[in-house]
């Protein structure tokens, strides 16, 4: 009796997610292509929505992953263990009692229109909550409505059946759960007056003490401001939230500079817009993630404009077109103009440790101050990029093969900031030095030659290395050179040169309005990606053997796995910046 109570109760809660109930007849229709955001009421503080997801199911389930799965060593030992085979245990219970398999049951109650609303509960911290389903279909429905009527009789002594609004039929669950639905539309709610308002929106029966999310003045911001045709939209209610928290989301001062000067700008930008939005866009080769809030980075006040792309100043630069570029980012800052107002932004038991970094600084630039004379110097541009190199100054090769790193410093004032920066490379390549016998390797001696024009200093061993499994510190030998009003500082010569013909080149792009102004811009290339982590096979599945006990098989086999997933993207981009009205953070996958 015991198990068999338990077995119903699993069963009621499993059948509070998906559909209950049997259909009353009625002349009443529910409208076949209400938008949902209409038929959901006022006062969400977060909505999601799904439409058209039907079509991805049904690639996710023929694609190549799915398919190699029941081969895969880790796939089997999961349905070997005890969670794997109650886990197998429950879908054959589901698929056995619908008659249908977990992928047609997905299809049926996901694939065709879905949203979700959470509301404040006054008193509690749960919210309450709405569930809309639409299905394609009615038939579909009630083939399910149909195999769960004997489970309905089973726990009849806990359910209530009535008619419920515009000729749906309703069950009550204990009053802690009510399910309406009619042709092919379910609704769940937590409460009876969701359940009523909801319901009445949906049939079409507005009143002013039943306005609907889409009335909202924040979700009609984010509808203007990102559309309302998406695979996937969501909303958040930030005014709501913030009222709750006492009017801010966060404190007006960070304690961490770095999340300052990365982030503090579209903080506080979130802390002055009415909504938090996100939309999923999908086809086959593409996907793009949006989120955006509301408000224009000119409306915090000057100090806060350190953290923006000035609409009359250029933006964050493209990555330079070096050959099987891996990838890279660019942050596009004020940083001299955040420096200034650090007061202003930071609270003050971190502004010591500014003081501690001058004094570090100083030993290693003397008589120049950081915030006066060495800041101004540089521009707003700040790249980093990863890329192959050769492997030239040795004879032989590191046991792990690193890509070359570049760090690009746009300059504000060229000569200044490139004494700076070459007198920075020899103290820091210098006091490298020192360590070098720790190091397993011989010191390297600072030399310089001309490429194109350019003069590029570098670090060289007096005798090349030999050997086949070096160290990693091998893989480095430092470069740096100014190229015009840029200056470049490499892990590697052959990439410094690379750069050198990269920006010694004019550009030949034909000019296009930009929609966003960039402050931050990330891109990651797969197939070079793929490339790097190919030349360090062994290591990784030693690594996988070693650490995480698998057998060499099983290492084999995810690595094989991962290399193909990494070498399916062509290419992950993401950008932060302003955008008509509002603020977007964009990310772009294209795969082959």
């Amino acid at each position: 009796m015991l198990r068999m109570s338990g077995f119903l109760i699993r069963v009621r809660l499993w059948m509070t997610i998906v559909v209950i109930g049997g259909l009353v007849g009625s002349e009443a229709t529910f409208a076949a292509d209400v938008d949902l955001a209409k038929a959901t009421p006022s006062g969400a503080v977060f909505f999601a929505e799904i439409s058209g997801l039907e079509p991805w199911i049904e690639k996710l389930q023929n694609s190549p992953i799915v398919a190699s799965l029941p081969s895969n060593p880790q796939v089997q030992a999961f349905y070997q263990s005890p969670q794997g085979k109650k886990a197998d245990a429950g879908r054959k219970l589901i698929e056995t009692q619908l008659g249908m398999d977990l992928w047609t049951l997905a299809k049926t109650l996901f694939g065709n229109r879905m949203a979700v609303a959470l509301y404040p509960h006054d008193g509690r911290k749960e919210p309450d909550a709405v569930i809309i389903v639409q299905t394609k279909e009615a038939a579909s429905l009630n083939r399910i409505r149909e195999r769960l009527d004997p489970l309905l009789v089973l726990i009849g002594d806990q359910t209530q059946a009535s008619q419920g609004p515009a000729g749906s039929a309703l069950s009550n669950y204990d009053g802690k759960v009510f399910v309406a639905d009619k042709d092919n539309w379910v609704v769940l709610a937590s409460t009876q007056d969701l359940m009523t308002s909801t319901v009445s929106l949906l049939a079409g029966v507005a009143s002013e003490t039943k306005k609907s999310l889409s009335q909202d003045a924040a979700f009609v911001t984010m509808t203007q401001q990102m559309g309302d045709q998406h695979l996937v939209r969501s909303f958040l209610n930030l005014e709501l939230i913030a009222k709750a928290k006492g009017g801010r989301l966060g404190p007006e001062k960070l304690d961490n500079p770095l999340a300052s000067l990365i982030g503090g700008g579209l903080f506080e930008l979130v802390n002055h817009s009415p909504f938090f939005g996100s939309t999923l866009d999908l086809n086959n080769e593409r996907l793009l993630l949006t989120n955006a809030v509301a408000g224009k980075p000119e409306s915090l006040g000057e100090k806060y404009q350190p953290l923006f792309a000035a609409s009359d100043k250029s933006d964050a630069a493209r990555l330079p077109t070096v050959p099987n570029l891996i990838g890279g980012f660019t942050l596009h800052r004020d940083f001299s103009g955040w420096y200034k107002r650090r007061e202003e932004l930071l609270q003050a038991k971190v502004l010591p440790e500014f003081d501690k970094f001058e004094t570090g600084l100083g030993n290693l630039l003397p008589s120049h101050d950081f915030g006066t004379d060495i800041l101004p110097t540089f521009g707003r541009n700040l790249t980093f990029l990863a890329a192959p190199q050769d492997y030239s100054h040795l004879q032989g090769k590191p046991g792990m093969q690193l890509p070359g790193l570049a760090l690009i410093f746009d300059l504000a004032k060229p000569d200044e900031a490139t004494e700076i920066l070459n007198l920075f490379f020899q103290t820091i390549s210098t006091i490298t030095n020192l360590n070098a016998g720790q190091q397993g390797r011989q010191p390297w001696v600072l030399s310089s030659e001309s490429y194109k024009d350019v003069q590029i200093t570098y670090g060289k061993y007096g005798q090349k290395p030999k050997g086949d499994r070096l160290p990693v510190i091998f893989n480095f030998m430092p470069a740096a050179a100014r190229v015009g009003d840029r200056f470049v500082m490499t892990s590697s010569v052959d990439l410094c040169k690379r750069l050198v013909d990269v920006y010694s080149t004019p550009a030949t792009t034909t000019a296009t309005h930009k929609l966003t102004r960039d402050d931050f811009l990330f891109e990651l290339t797969g197939e070079s990606l793929a490339n790097i982590l190919e030349v360090n096979r062994g290591l990784l599945e030693a690594r996988s053997v070693a650490q995480e006990g698998k057998t060499s098989e099983q290492a084999q086999t995810d690595t094989t796995t991962l290399l193909q997933l990494v070498r399916a993207i062509r290419t992950l981009r993401m950008t932060n910046g302003a955008e008509g009205a509002g603020y977007q953070i964009q990310l772009e996958a294209r795969w082959k």
